[in-house]
């Protein structure tokens, strides 16, 4: 099978590539769905800041590794999706908010 310069730099996305990257975005819809579910009805404030101690912690460290998730996925859109303009500054703002996260 001969190979062409253009499958040498780019290759082909395999259907299990695919799949993962829409079970990602399916991932991010169930985020936004469960924090809208996470809202008190009719306030359209947050979630209650009286979240017991051991829920606060975990809700830090899930939020830090979906963070490292989201500035790795508007990498991708900078170098990918119009030419990175539309991205390199939200790109660079959440890079400073994860360099800024507490871990604890």
């Amino acid at each position: 099978m001969r190979t062409t310069a253009m499958t040498q730099r780019q290759p082909e996305k395999s259907t299990n590539q695919l799949a993962v990257w829409r079970d990602l975005i399916q991932a991010l819809e169930q985020v936004d769905a469960a924090w809208k579910a996470a809202q008190p009805a009719g306030t359209g404030t947050a979630a209650s800041s009286q979240l017991p101690g051991n829920l606060a912690v975990g809700l830090v460290e899930a939020s830090h590794r979906a963070t490292v998730a989201i500035v790795e996925i508007t990498d991708i859109l900078v170098e990918q999706y119009d030419s990175g303009d539309a991205f390199h500054d939200i790109a660079s703002a959440l890079r400073q908010a994860l360099a800024r996260w507490p871990t604890r």
